[in-house]
């Protein structure tokens, strides 16, 4: 008998697909809860009255704060207590490095390949219908993924795969700055230039538009926390710098 055929014919062993579990509900409402201010920066997540309100088992709660703690979405620890986590200026300014080292690498493949803007434009369209309908957790989803999508457009599985690692604390980045827009509508508006650079074919047009729009939440952030940046100090000057030798070494 052909060997080929007897390992064809041999069951799969593959794990079996489950519905979608209590826990993970409950850690859903949990994170959408958190990036939509339901609950403030900072504060205590308390097993019992999360249980209380979710109508889940003080066990289903536990798991699902430690799942938030594992996300970056909380700190602490059962015993001592879970909080949600509060960014500081200095942690979003940290992130937004990142960011800009990998989106600046990833707009400038985009704009050099021209890669299609439809699904990009699609998500703006989606940041908008969630503003319209006040729905911040959609807002944040579609940006989240509007971003993850610049990544995944450029090819490069390590630039997407990178992202994902950072996209939780991202999210809580974003919930924060939600907050200081007067309406959800200018979010969906400030990534339309990036895509517009991106459809231009211009690599550094691209990536300075990337700064620029990583610089309007610097901004929202720093006026939240009272910071204001010394005279003659160029907001983002660092991503600008981060992003510069990200992007010539992808260039060579």
């Amino acid at each position: 008998m052909d060997t080929l055929s007897v390992v064809s014919s041999s069951p799969l062993r593959l794990p079996r697909v489950a519905w979608k579990s209590v826990v993970d509900s409950a850690c859903d409402a949990l994170r959408d809860a958190i990036v939509r201010g339901a609950f403030a920066p900072g504060e205590q997540l308390v097993e019992q009255r999360i249980a209380s309100s979710l109508s889940v088992s003080r066990g289903t709660a536990r798991e699902a704060l430690r799942r938030l703690r594992d996300e970056g979405f909380a700190t602490g620890a059962p015993n001592r207590g879970i909080f949600v986590r509060e960014l500081t200026l200095d942690d979003v300014i940290d992130l937004y490095n990142v960011r800009a080292g990998i989106e600046g690498v990833a707009v400038r493949i985009c704009a050099r390949l021209r890669r299609p803007t439809a699904s990009l434009r699609e998500l703006i369209d989606e940041m908008d219908a969630c503003a319209g309908r006040g729905d911040v957790g959609g807002v944040s989803d579609a940006e989240l993924a509007f971003h993850a999508e610049v990544c995944r457009l450029s090819g490069n599985e390590h630039l997407a795969g990178t992202f994902r690692s950072i996209a939780a604390l991202t999210r809580l980045a974003f919930s924060g700055e939600y907050a200081a827009y007067s309406s959800l509508t200018a979010v969906g508006a400030e990534h339309l230039p990036l895509v517009e650079a991106i459809e231009s074919g211009d690599e550094e047009h691209a990536v300075q538009t990337l700064i620029a729009h990583m610089d309007i939440a610097l901004t929202l952030r720093q006026a939240q926390v009272g910071f204001h940046w010394p005279d003659g100090a160029v907001i983002g000057e660092h991503l600008v710098a981060v992003a510069g030798v990200a992007t010539h070494e992808a260039a060579g």
